[in-house]
């Protein structure tokens, strides 16, 4: 049987040599094709995942080829023996030519494959580290700008990507995959680099910490237009942005961001969700902390975290709480265990001090009254046997929350105006979270 393309891509995962491919060859010289040996786990329906097709993780896009924007400007063409490369800062000294900054970057990171369907057309590129499975992506990798294809940031189940100002994949259906990350501001997509084929998945956590120790911290994922998922293992002091605007700024709402989902499992620790435009979904496996601080203290906005931002979102917002289904909602503290609290808050602007000078990561603790009364919502959860209990944690324009997954589910309306929670009718659907992709992170 021919492997979809999709399973070739993960194929890099689990099996290196499976796809193979020149470093910034051209596009007809070893470029991943449809055909492999290797035919990957890749998640799918019975999952909970989209189908794919050969160009993209979900089946959403099917481009009209050829595309003219997967080539960097300069080093596009081959000529004089140079290599064929995506969009890039690739000379140290433009007017020289030098390509220093690529041989900074082969030689430290690693080089890129075209991806190529199965009629020849190339549509996007995929990272091929110099060390497969534990790709380091930092320093040098700021040179690579992204193009408006796929691109596949594969780095693997031990890879890190981190300590550069900022990053960007651009447009196009992009995946990245790592586990560590830090002193990082990274954007698979933004409203500056176009967003009309921009479902990107990211998968950040490969591996689990059972110490209570985190992966991804002091970093923030933008992932911008389009409808996004994005899966998340040990968090702490670091951020999710599923479609702010003006490249990420928490103030602004991406005028093209769809419907996203993130999903956040292990260790979660003072982290912030951004869900910008469209109906989103926030998953959060409570229990699987293993708690080493008081308090969690998350925060989840349904839109923006900052100014018109933060009540300018049309789409129903849903919180999912995978805590035992039929964990009774209380409105008074103490929070009795195996308990989720829910009450409101007094309608007034308690601002986050330390973010308050940087404009894609500003936001508000309680988010003030909008001008039809809602305000920010407090929740608290406290496990039956205590061994985790989240403290106040502060929600502001979610519509629904939902308590527990599977069997017994229950979801409920948040008016944020009366600061309560109300069972939603019969034909509220409680949402089932696909799959936490294994395949992603061998």
């Amino acid at each position: 049987m021919r492997a979809s393309l999709l399973a070739c891509i993960l194929a890099s995962c689990l099996a290196p040599a499976a796809c193979s491919g020149t470093r910034g060859g051209p596009a007809d010289a070893g470029a991943d094709q449809l055909d492999t040996a290797t035919e990957a786990e890749v998640p799918g329906p019975d999952a909970g995942w989209p189908s794919p097709n050969e160009w993209s993780w979900d089946g959403s896009w099917t481009p009209v080829l050829p595309l003219d924007c997967l080539l960097d400007d300069e080093y596009g063409d081959g000529h004089d023996g140079t290599p064929v490369l995506p969009p890039g800062e690739w000379d140290w000294e433009d007017t020289n030519d030098d390509l220093a900054n690529w041989r900074n970057f082969e030689t430290n990171l690693g080089g890129f494959t075209p991806l190529m369907d199965g009629a020849g057309g190339q549509f996007g590129w995929r990272l091929v580290p110099n060390e497969p499975g534990a790709c380091d992506f930092s320093g040098p990798a700021a040179y690579f700008e992204g193009s408006c294809g796929v691109d596949i940031i594969d780095l693997g189940a031990a890879g890190s990507i981190h300590s550069y100002a900022t990053g960007n994949l651009g447009e196009g259906p992009d995946v990245l995959v790592f586990r560590e990350s830090w002193s990082l501001d990274f954007r698979t997509g933004s409203s500056e680099t176009g967003g009309e084929t921009d479902n990107d998945l990211v998968v950040a956590g490969c591996g689990e910490n059972a110490d209570g120790s985190f992966d991804v911290m002091t970093c923030t994922i933008h992932t911008g237009p389009g409808s996004d998922w994005v899966f998340v293992r040990d968090i702490s002091r670091a951020g999710v942005d599923l479609g702010n605007g003006a490249h990420g700024r928490t103030d602004a709402t991406d005028p093209l961001d769809g419907d996203d989902l993130v999903v956040l499992r292990g260790n979660t620790h003072d982290f912030r969700v951004f869900g910008g435009r469209g109906d989103d979904t926030v998953v959060w496996f409570v229990d699987e902390n293993v708690q080493t601080t008081t308090w969690l203290g998350p925060n989840f906005f349904g839109g923006g975290g900052h100014g018109d931002a933060l009540w300018h979102d049309d789409g129903t917002d849903r919180l999912v709480l995978a805590v035992p289904a039929g964990s009774p909602i209380v409105t008074s503290t103490p929070t009795p265990p195996g308990s989720v609290l829910v009450r409101g808050t007094d309608g007034e602007l308690v601002l986050d001090e330390p973010t308050q000078d940087d404009p894609f990561a500003r936001y508000c603790i309680e988010c003030g009254t909008s001008p039809d009364g809602r305000k920010t919502l407090i929740i608290e959860y406290v496990s039956a046997d205590e061994t985790v209990s989240t403290g106040y944690f502060f929600v502001t324009a979610f519509e629904e929350l939902q308590i527990g997954v599977g069997p017994g589910a229950e979801v409920f309306a948040l008016d944020d105006v009366a600061g309560t929670a109300s069972p939603l009718a019969d034909a509220a659907v409680p949402t089932q979270p696909p799959d936490w992709p294994d395949a992603y992170c061998p």
